[in-house]
């Protein structure tokens, strides 16, 4: 590798060499080498490369699929690291798939461990989120009848966004499979209590309630609003959602 020198710097092939920069310090170097795409599908010594991409894509395709079945709960949510966080625990619970060969371990098999359940349940969708943290450790969900249940929690001493005048809590019960990547989601109404509320008590329960054939999610979704005169205006700040149980 050698560097560029003279006024003039150029970037791209020519005659057989690469130039190019690196912060913006131009270079040069035979063209070639590396691997391409072929050899990538054909050479045994790339079956390693092969399987990891194999399962690297079926994990990006659980990430979507999952995150869209959330969005009733995620909807406004700006957070640029959770595709990497999400990314990150799910190539975790892939790999506890001991059953399957190299590029065929999944993810939901992962979701049959114990740990694999336990990593995804605490998973933080929403980060520092203190109310949520709060909600998740003092309820309880009972699954025969689905109903959540809370009481006598104090809530005005969580901080909350200025306009913010309610709380908003509603529970969701999806079923997920994670191999065929379909789910369906029951929601519970959604119960409002003022921000300066002493403490509330609650119970939640889908309007239809379904057993779940495949992975059952427990889903807890906490929102802000601002009501003027019995007009409600949800608000995109400190959105909160995370999973209270996963059942196989």
């Amino acid at each position: 590798m050698a560097r560029q020198k003279g006024i003039l710097k150029i970037s791209g092939t020519l005659d057989g060499i690469n130039y190019y920069f690196i912060k913006g310090v131009g270079y040069a170097r035979k063209a070639g080498g590396g691997f391409n795409s072929k050899a990538i599908r054909t050479q045994p010594n790339m079956q390693r490369v092969r399987e990891n991409a194999s399962e690297f894509g079926h994990c990006s395709q659980v990430k979507k699929c999952l995150r869209l079945a959330l969005m009733p709960f995620l909807h406004g949510y700006k957070d640029s690291t959770l595709h990497g966080r999400m990314m990150s625990l799910l190539i975790t619970v892939k790999a506890l798939d001991l059953v399957s060969e190299r590029g065929f371990r999944r993810v939901g098999i992962g979701l049959q461990t114990a740990k694999g359940r336990t990593l995804l349940r605490q998973f933080a969708f929403t980060p520092h989120h203190k109310l949520l943290e709060a909600f998740t450790k003092y309820c309880h969900f009972d699954w025969a009848s689905q109903k959540l249940s809370l009481s006598d929690l104090k809530i005005s001493g969580f901080k909350s966004p200025k306009p913010a005048t309610h709380i908003g809590i509603s529970l969701g019960v999806m079923d997920f499979d994670f191999e065929g990547l379909t789910s369906s989601l029951e929601v519970s109404p959604t119960q409002f209590f003022a921000i300066d509320s002493d403490s509330i008590s609650f119970e939640l329960i889908p309007e239809v309630v379904v057993a779940p054939t495949y992975i059952g999610l427990v889903v807890l979704g906490i929102r802000y609003y601002e009501v003027i005169d019995n007009e409600v205006y949800t608000l995109n700040s400190q959105i909160g959602v995370g999973l209270l149980d996963v059942r196989v």
